[in-house]
């Protein structure tokens, strides 16, 4: 998957422009390192352009939102009802005579109840302060024509319950609300410090249908994501099967943190992410020691995105997709079958000249190299990692290793044999004396590749993960494997002579 991103950077000041770019790829391959994608190339192009490119991922959407996501995480406190119930007025009043595109306005239409007493009905709700409320303006019925709007109440019309703190819109008005919203006439309705912010999803209505809550908070945000430490996935305390997301925050957040909320026992704080509620829970008591959950979530899936994207921290600017496309299996699999040519080739020319140059002993090494092959494979697998070209080479490298320990080992023990020692005390002497060679040689390339693994990107990455597990994997099979197989052979009978 390759995709071009550029950071909208309008609305920074001078000096947040000048690392924007930086710290926005720095962000961006946080996330995807958490996200466990094998061998990402994220580079620079140009001024305000990042390259992205990330192989095996069958999850277009998934990968748009993980990296597209400003991540913006808020804690805002959410109005009282009294103060819903004026600012839905003063929005009927500011919005008489106003046109949204395909909205019909009809002095006819009249729902059941006025925005006051939606306000009300908010007020005297006695089913606990989550609870949806089942009382329904006329929009709820859903056999109302949307289109039907009444003239002396244009924005309340809209509405099909209340909840705490907001207001229910039916889903398929959504965009006509929007667009109400954002114009100049509702602007100056609002309150300086009060704005409405969606819901992150859609829920059903009773009766039929889906609706969006429209919650009214406070304009500015008490506390922000910049004072979050950690975020982690955990299951639901009502409901093991479901996960949350659990945050920390530094000292200084735990701080504001748990005066906001002493200050605000029994209101709602909304839990906001890219402006868009989460969750708006009730604060039941006092919180101090700067942690709290994000409930509500979809999926697992979801949870661990969330978690991912708040660890990693909000991206400084907004990111547009410019540029997004899939390469497919034309090019991408010639160029693997191709590689996976040269390593089959090499695999059975070695494994030819072991049997060849060392006979039965010889065979004995191919053993140890094929083992060693699968558990590079296996590794892999584990690890879900994507085997692409640099890895194949560091495949194909493993081999030439690989066999050079082996024939270190059979090397030693011919000269032990040409000291007329017998197989078993020129078997033990020829490990002896192979060992040191084979762990330095080994240990020093796995410094190298660690260096590589640590301080690389993208396919420098990939390279060394397929090198460090095959410098492990091929010490295992030469020094410990092949030599059980000795001892198991020798262990019961005196060999005369060993094929070597």
């Amino acid at each position: 998957m390759h995709v071009v991103l550029e950071v909208d950077d309008s609305e920074l000041n001078e000096n947040a422009r000048k690392d924007a770019l930086e710290r926005a790829i720095k962000i961006i391959r946080n996330r995807i390192d958490q996200f466990g994608v094998a061998e990402p190339v994220i580079q620079q192009q140009g001024d305000k352009r990042i390259i992205v490119q990330l192989p095996g991922l069958q999850d277009r959407q998934r990968v748009i939102d993980l990296i597209g996501q400003t991540a913006l995480l808020e804690f805002r406190l959410v109005r009282e009802t009294d103060e819903v119930g004026r600012v839905l007025n003063a929005l009927d009043r500011g919005l008489r005579g106003v046109k949204v595109e395909g909205t019909v306005i009809d002095s006819t239409a009249a729902s059941s109840s006025s925005a006051l007493e939606v306000a009300e009905s908010i007020a005297s709700d006695d089913g606990g302060l989550d609870s949806l409320l089942t009382t329904l303006t006329g929009a709820a019925d859903l056999s109302v024509p949307l289109q039907a709007v009444s003239e002396d109440r244009p924005f309340t019309s809209y509405l099909v319950a209340g909840v705490e703190g907001g207001v229910i819109v039916d889903e398929r008005q959504v965009p006509s609300v929007r667009a109400l919203l954002a114009t100049s006439q509702a602007r100056r309705a609002l309150p300086r410090n009060s704005e409405f912010l969606w819901g992150h999803e859609a829920q059903p209505l009773q009766g039929g249908g889906e609706g969006r809550v429209l919650y009214l908070v406070e304009t500015r945000a008490t506390l922000d994501g910049s004072t979050l430490i950690d975020a982690t996935t955990r299951p639901d305390p009502d409901d093991p099967t479901q996960l949350n997301v659990g945050f920390r925050l530094n000292r200084r957040g735990a701080l504001i943190f748990s005066r906001f909320t002493g200050e605000n026992i029994g209101r709602r704080i909304a839990i906001v992410l890219d402006r868009k509620v989460r969750s708006a829970p009730v604060v039941q008591s006092k919180i101090p020691g700067g942690e709290g959950r994000i409930t509500g979530l979809d999926s697992d899936e979801e949870a661990n995105d969330l978690a991912i994207i708040l660890r990693a921290g909000a991206l400084p600017a907004p990111l547009k997709i410019i540029e997004e496309r899939t390469v497919g299996a034309t090019l991408g699999h010639d160029s693997i079958v191709t590689s996976t040519y040269a390593l089959i080739g090499g695999f059975i020319i070695v494994l030819l000249f072991m049997m060849v140059y060392y006979k039965a002993s010889g065979i004995l090494a191919c053993t140890a190299l094929v083992l060693n092959l699968v558990i590079i494979l296996a590794v892999l697998a584990r690890l879900h990692a994507a085997l692409t070209l640099p890895g194949i080479a560091g495949l194909i490298l493993t081999i030439g290793m690989a066999i050079d320990a082996n024939v270190l080992i059979l090397e030693r023990i011919r000269e032990e044999l040409a000291k007329a020692k017998t197989v078993r005390a020129a078997i033990g002497s020829g490990y002896d004396r192979a060992f040191r060679t084979i762990v330095d040689a080994n240990v020093t390339t796995l410094i190298t590749a660690l260096v590589l693994w640590q301080f690389g990107t993208g396919p420098i990455k990939g390279f060394a993960t397929t090198l460090i597990f095959g410098l492990l994997a091929s010490m295992f099979t030469a020094l410990l494997f092949t030599r059980v197989v000795y001892e198991l052979i020798t262990a019961n009978r005196q060999l005369r002579k060993l094929s070597i």
